[in-house]
Parts: structure tokens; C-alpha cells; sequence
């Protein structure tokens, strides 16, 4: 079993949800797939509580930079708010449009 001397846990690309679960197993050297089949198990012998495990492991757990899901993206744009000036693209002109009035009903 080798080891790296400067190892960090961070979540995997190997996800399944959050890639928690992914990242624990590489950061053990394990196989992931047994290690979530072994979380599934615990989780149903201790009544759910895995679940609530897995939210705090999931919201402490940081992503690696190259390798932002969907919650670090939603907590990346939370941060990086820009006033909305900077998005804003000014008006745009419409060509080539042909406009008629409706044709109206004599009484």
C-alpha cells in the first residue's frame, strides 16, 4: 500500500451524488462502490443516521479545483457576486421587420 505523504481529502470525480463517498475511498485506497455498499448497509442498521452523516461530511468535505459540482458551484456564485451592470448587454435593434395593423370591422 502506497502512500503519499501530502494526500488531502477532497470529493472525487468518481461521484455518485456529491462525490463524498468517492473521495473518502480514494483517499483510503479503497473501492468505492464497496465502500458506498458498506455506507448503504450502516445506514439502514442505524435508522438513518448515515444520512445526516453524509450532509455534514458532504458541506465540510472541500472539492478539488478542477472538479466543482453542483453545490460548489451554487456556494462559488454566492461568493462572486457582480452587480448586474457588468452582465447587462444594452438594447438590441430588431431589422427587417414588417408591421401591420389589424384589419378593423366596420359596423
Amino acid at each position: 500500500m502506497k502512500t503519499k505523504t501530502n494526500r488531502k481529502l477532497t470529493k472525487s470525480n468518481n461521484r455518485v451524488i456529491t462525490g463524498v463517498l468517492g473521495g473518502i475511498a480514494e483517499y483510503l485506497q479503497w473501492n468505492a462502490t464497496i465502500l458506498r455498499v458498506l455506507f448503504v448497509l450502516l445506514t439502514i442498521a442505524s435508522h438513518g443516521f448515515g444520512i445526516l452523516l453524509y450532509l455534514v461530511l458532504m458541506t465540510i468535505i472541500p472539492s478539488k479545483p478542477e472538479n466543482a459540482g453542483l453545490f460548489e458551484q451554487m456556494r462559488q456564485a454566492g461568493q462572486r457576486e457582480t452587480p448586474r451592470a457588468q452582465h447587462s448587454e444594452g438594447r438590441k435593434e430588431i431589422h427587417n421587420v414588417h408591421e401591420e395593423d389589424e384589419p378593423r370591422h366596420q359596423d
